[in-house]
């Protein structure tokens, strides 16, 4: 246990020294640019995290297939008001594309509008905006895969199986991929199969903080002693809630899923806390963003449902909402969770 929480500290100190180094590195990258290759601009929720790190990666790779600068930045901390800010430096540093995951769609949206009447062209990843700010959204895998699967992860897990009471922890009110998942869960309870399950309660913690994560979920946990269930669909809400259970000895009492990041949570695996998540691969989410970005810029891309393009060999389907999925979730085990290769 004591080496666990070792790990954990070094992997958030050096995340938090990434995200700090981030700004610079990146103010001299976006103004030189790469010779005869596009400048877009890729603004996560917040920096210093795996998963959008892989995405940006994907983007990078991809992009420069296809003649893009795929450039990365944005708030070190969850906040809409901060991302305005890089979409905005974005504009005026002469960007052709901004790819936004979005904290809050609602706050961030007549800054995208803004950009767009610029010239600017927008493409939403991981978390939508409203449809008026963006021309596609890519996501990394279909809300009705998510709902489902998480749902027969936790279910599964139950004694008796699919019976008893779970509550979703989940990331700030405000963002939108995490509702609509939230929102499908709820529906989905009405299938039989997921008759004798109960949904208690969704937490929503103040910010996108492990420390936020960790107290609103022992909150909810003292307020109501008859949950068995856990599922937090965001990477940073379901690794403090296992090193929560880890650390309260609680692990046997819950079942813990959700959506995770394979590195992150192989020390929970390991000790037995958590025995299934599922996740996309972000790699391959930056990729698909990048691909649709380059079809946008030459106007072979409108976001009309039905639309295609190939991405690295793979046709993608534009489908209802302008929407893209970039592919199908994983569910990770001990079996498959140290090669993930993410």
């Amino acid at each position: 246990m004591k080496n666990q929480r070792s790990y954990l500290k070094m992997a958030v100190g050096a995340a938090v020294m990434c995200a700090s180094l981030l700004p610079v590195a990146l103010a001299g990258a976006n103004s030189a640019g790469a010779a005869g290759s596009v400048k877009v601009f890729m603004i996560p929720k917040f920096t210093g995290v795996a998963p959008f790190t892989q995405a940006a990666a994907g983007c990078k790779t991809e992009g420069a297939k296809l003649g893009l600068n795929c450039l990365y930045g944005g708030p070190t901390t969850a906040s809409a008001v901060d991302q305005v800010n890089f979409i905005n430096n974005a504009v005026a540093a002469g960007d052709k594309g901004i790819f936004i995951s979005n904290d809050d769609a609602a706050t961030a949206n007549p800054a995208l509008v803004r950009a767009e009447k610029h010239g600017v062209k927008v493409v939403t990843f991981d978390s939508d905006s409203l449809p008026s700010g963006r021309t596609v959204y890519v996501e990394g895998t279909s809300t009705a895969s998510i709902a489902l699967t998480e749902l027969n992860m936790v279910g599964s897990q139950m004694k008796p199986a699919f019976t008893g009471k779970f509550i979703i922890l989940s990331a700030q009110a405000t963002d939108s991929n995490q509702v609509t998942w939230n929102n499908q869960v709820k529906a989905d309870l009405k299938l039989p199969k997921y008759k004798k399950m109960q949904l208690a309660a969704i937490i929503n913690p103040p910010s996108d903080s492990a420390s936020d994560a960790t107290s609103s979920l022992q909150a909810a946990l003292a307020s109501d002693p008859s949950v068995k269930g856990i599922i937090s669909p965001t990477t940073v809400g379901i690794a403090a809630a296992a090193q929560y259970l880890t650390t309260n000895k609680l692990c046997s009492k819950y079942v813990l899923t959700g959506l995770g990041d394979p590195n992150q949570m192989k020390p929970f695996m390991s000790n037995n806390c958590v025995h299934s998540f599922a996740l996309w691969n972000f790699t391959q989410e930056g990729k698909v963003a990048a691909c649709a970005m380059s079809n946008v810029l030459s106007g072979k891309l409108t976001g009309k449902t039905g639309q295609s393009f190939m991405c690295d060999g793979v046709k993608e389907v534009v489908l209802p909402g302008q929407t893209i999925s970039a592919g199908n979730a994983t569910i990770f085990t001990k079996a498959n969770v140290g090669s993930a290769g993410f």
